[in-house]
């Protein structure tokens, strides 16, 4: 099957299968617009927004129209604060989300900024988690705001934490019980 608007391969998404990825993407990015009460471009108006070779304007990452293995790559719509728009990568939509006007965009590389005190901070003050497939990605607070965070969780939960440590210090020992032997 065909895409009814660019004669591409059609791909089958829910049931449907008469548009190809970019233009089945276009379709959602005009729904989320008008959901979130922003203005909807038109498909010619998405169009024109594609950045030559599939590459984010913010970040150069190749994006892609499908989300996939990729997730953070994916194209979004994006909404910039002087009433322009543009297609960007989720990841730098999301970051336009946290921070004040279009202020990711000056973001110097290696640096982030901290969901806990809203500071930009290098990412080296960020412990990181594991994101599959041998990726680790920074967590959205320093190290310095999640100890903090966790202080204050331990001094309102502190029957919680009891808990916890009780079960880890008996997997603990089942550990090295096992291990012995």
């Amino acid at each position: 099957m065909k895409c009814y608007i660019c004669g591409d391969a059609a791909i089958k998404r829910h049931g449907r299968s008469n548009m190809c990825e970019k233009h089945y993407r276009f379709n959602q990015m005009q729904r989320t617009a008008k959901t979130d009460k922003k203005y909807v471009p038109s498909i010619y108006e998405l169009e024109k927004a594609v950045p030559h070779n599939m590459s984010c304007s913010d970040c150069q990452c190749t994006m892609n129209w499908i989300d996939g293995d990729r997730r953070s790559q994916g194209a979004v719509l994006q909404h910039y604060r002087n009433g322009s728009i543009g297609i960007s990568c989720l990841s730098c939509n999301t970051k336009h989300g946290l921070m004040v006007g279009d202020s990711y965009r000056e973001l110097p590389v290696g640096q982030k900024l901290c969901g806990g005190c809203q500071i930009i901070k290098p990412l080296a003050m960020f412990s990181v988690r594991d994101g599959g497939k041998g990726k680790t990605y920074p967590l959205s607070r320093c190290k310095t705001c999640a100890t903090e965070n966790y202080r204050k969780w331990k001094i309102a939960n502190p029957d919680k934490y009891t808990a916890l440590n009780v079960k880890h210090n008996q997997k603990r020992k089942e550990k090295n019980n096992g291990s012995s032997i």
